[in-house]
């Protein structure tokens, strides 16, 4: 069994400046609003309120502000799932239908953000390569937990295909039933493993 802590980095550096968290919001409204094609340094400059210079020192360029994104949002899920296993552990909750709904939540609270990081990807796909350890990291550590393995890597795969058709606006389900599929994948996760 791993640790419950097993996918986090806790050397991760946690503390941010403020203007650099105001500047990535900025850049979050920006591509959320407007899309990844309009994510400029002059169109943070302007959504920030800080001068041209504030944002060049703090991200000197637009890749660099792409990368501060990733990080922030990994930082997010990281921070998100040990919150979950943390509740767990006190409410006596399963653990991998704690982290299946957190991952869940994480997806919903951020899906303009990761809608643009994925078409920002498209010119660099080498930035999404630290989401993908993350994503690898979360998912072993919810199958090395879970009384169905196969069971917990069809929910995460469900979900992923529910978030990345959510992305693409595919509309696959209407949000009710989307919720009630949500809702039944943590079920499936917290029952016993078929003999």
């Amino acid at each position: 069994m791993t640790d419950a802590r097993s996918f986090i980095d806790v050397s991760a550096d946690t503390a941010r400046p403020a203007t650099r968290d105001v500047i990535l919001d900025a850049a979050e409204r920006v591509v959320s609003r407007d899309g990844s094609g309009r994510l400029t340094i002059d169109a943070v400059v302007r959504e920030s309120g800080f001068s041209k210079g504030g944002v060049l020192y703090n991200f000197p360029s637009k890749q660099a502000l792409i990368e501060g994104m990733v990080s922030r949002l990994i930082l997010q899920a990281r921070t998100d799932c040990e919150a979950a296993l943390d509740g767990a552990q006190l409410s006596g909750e399963n653990p991998v239908a704690a982290l299946i709904r957190a991952i869940l939540a994480f997806k919903h609270a951020n899906r303009d953000v990761a809608m643009a990081l994925l078409a920002a990807a498209a010119e660099s796909p080498e930035l999404l390569d630290p989401v993908r350890e993350m994503m690898a990291r979360i998912r072993e550590d919810v199958i090395s937990r879970a009384p169905d393995p196969i069971m917990a890597r069809i929910a995460l795969l469900a979900a992923d295909g529910l978030h990345l058709g959510d992305i693409l606006g595919l509309d696959m389900i209407t949000p009710d039933e989307q919720a009630a599929v949500e809702a039944r994948l943590v079920q499936l996760v917290s029952e016993p493993a078929p003999r």
